[in-house]
């Protein structure tokens, strides 16, 4: 297993992950796989811009994706995971704890002290993923941005800058 950071120069990859990870498990997004499959290849690309990507390579297969961003001052974190995705096949195998320390090193790179995320309270296996992870839920859900009328768990990680 490697930990790969997508550049610029490849929009075709980052497409064929995220819209396999829309389609393998649509409830867990707030994106639809039939609305990211009509965006063109100069909005991919831009993406790749404006958004740090890890993928996990498995005998040279993609498995895994995780994009990091820049928090909004309303996130209270510094930075924020999205599109977190690994393989139905390839869960439980470590590859989540590869794809944090990736984003722990960004982290302290960055300086940033809080990691947060966000999940859909009634996705169980996700919440419990994160937290045994380390993440810690809000006190309580707030309204999504990309599904207006449903609400999102935060969920945040402390980090220290040692080390």
């Amino acid at each position: 297993m490697a930990i790969q950071v997508l550049t610029g120069q490849d929009p075709s990859r980052l497409k064929s992950l995220r819209l396999s990870a829309l389609k393998d498990t649509p409830d867990a997004f707030g994106a639809k796989h039939e609305d990211e499959l009509l965006l063109s290849d100069t909005q991919w690309q831009e993406r790749l811009v404006n958004t740090q990507w890890c993928f996990v390579v498995a005998d040279g297969v993609d498995v895994g994706l995780l994009a990091v961003d820049r928090a909004d001052k309303d996130r209270n974190s510094d930075c924020w995971l999205s599109s977190w995705w690994i393989k139905e096949e390839f869960r439980g195998k470590d590859i989540a704890q590869l794809m944090l320390d990736w984003v722990i090193k960004l982290s302290k790179e960055n300086t940033w002290q809080v990691i947060g995320l966000g999940v859909w309270p009634e996705n169980l296996r996700a919440r419990s993923a994160y937290k045994k992870l380390g993440f810690v839920e809000a006190d309580k859900p707030l309204p999504s941005r990309s599904k207006p009328g449903q609400m999102y768990l935060g969920m945040y990680l402390k980090i220290t800058q040692g080390k």
